[in-house]
Order: C-alpha cells, then structure tokens, then sequence
C-alpha cells in the first residue's frame, strides 16, 4: 500500500508530513519510507533516531532510477505501508509514484502564491489522468495554516471546483514542536504528548487509517 505526499513545489511540508506519518504508523503499522527527496532530509532525521535508544528508526528505501523503484512498487502488498516522500520537483520517478499510489496527500498552505502552485499541480495530474486512462484523485491538506488566519476562501473554492483535489477535514497548523522534535530524530507525539500539534497529527493519522480502511 502507496502513500504518497506530492506536490511539484519545494518548502510546503511534504518531508514532515511524511516524517510524523511514518514515525506514528509504525508504531501499529509495518510502515517503510521511500525518500526520493534528493536532499534525503529524512534520511539524515533517521540517523539522529538512531542514536536515542528508545526510539524505533524508521525503515528508509532509496531508488537510483525508475526501474529500481518499480520493482519495489511490484512488491507492494497490504501488509506494508510504504509512505513515499517525493521531491519538490516534476520528475519521472516522481510521476511514477503518483500514478501508483492509493493515497496522494498535497500540502497547501494559506500563502499567497499557494493558489498558483496548486494549478501547476493540478495541469500534472491532468496530464497523467491522459497517460493512465482514470481519474488521479489527490486529497488536499491544509498545512502549516497561520493559528490566527481562517479565511482560505479561494484557496477552498479552487479546490472543491476542481476533479482532481478533494479537502481533507485534518488541518495542520503553524507549530513550532515540528521543527524541534525532527531536529530531536522525534515526532510531535514524541517530542509532547499534550500539544496541539499532537492533536492534529493525531487526527491526520486517523483520516487515513478511515481512508484507506486499514484498522
């Protein structure tokens, strides 16, 4: 089983996302991480793991081409979730990953230019709708949202017009326990039990526990 958090655009949370995901699932779940990011910062997450004892290290694949990646794709089963961090960039490895996947997660802020990033998206996923011959259905999270800003109007109203996105209910906003608890080897959980960060991971983690109806 594919997880998949993609998005054509750098900086907008997919590494931590993905990082807090795999890190929690695994506690229940037999979870691997693929790491297409060429900056390999969970890789480089997972090392600090290492070194604290009681903590489980994350399991984390590398693939050099396509070829080796679809191997890996070949022997997915539902008994391994394998959640795929892809670059902040178009490629075919990451167009791969995409088209395979049971669950494609975009983080979206509430910058101004999110709307433009998302349309640029959005013309990717048309185009591979046209390669693969079936609908590429991708569940938009709202991330690292402004606490004191609630208004997205036409962020959402572009998103609910559209075929290709549909809006998760977990939102993730701004929180400082992020970036401290990866530069601990830790999640949110982890690093505080009682924030808020904590809950909102926490019911992420549950929407896609529903989804995907893996209880």
């Amino acid at each position: 089983m594919l997880i998949v958090v993609s998005h054509q655009k750098g900086g907008v949370g997919k590494s931590t996302i993905a990082w807090n995901l795999a890190t929690i699932l695994q506690e229940n779940f037999n979870v691997e991480l693929v790491d297409l990011d060429i900056q390999k910062t969970l890789t480089y997450a997972n090392e600090i793991r290492k070194q604290q004892p009681k903590l489980k290290p994350l399991s984390i694949k590398h693939f050099d081409t396509p070829e080796d990646f679809k191997k890996y794709i070949n022997g997915d089963s539902d008994d391994r979730i394998s959640i795929v961090d892809v670059g902040g960039f178009d490629s075919s490895m990451n167009r791969l990953a995409i088209v395979v996947s049971d669950l494609i997660i975009t983080p979206v802020s509430d910058k101004s230019f999110e709307l433009l990033g998302i349309k640029t998206f959005e013309k990717i996923l048309i185009q591979l709708d046209e390669l693969v011959e079936h609908d590429i259905k991708v569940k938009v999270l709202l991330n690292n949202l402004n606490p004191q800003k609630s208004k997205l109007d036409s962020l959402k109203e572009f998103i609910n017009k559209s075929p290709q996105f549909e809006l998760l209910e977990s939102i993730l906003r701004h929180r400082v326990d992020y970036d401290k608890s990866a530069g601990e080897g830790k999640n949110v959980i982890e690093y505080n039990s009682k924030s808020k960060a904590t809950i909102e991971i926490n019911n992420l983690c549950n929407e896609i526990i529903d989804i995907l109806k893996i209880h």
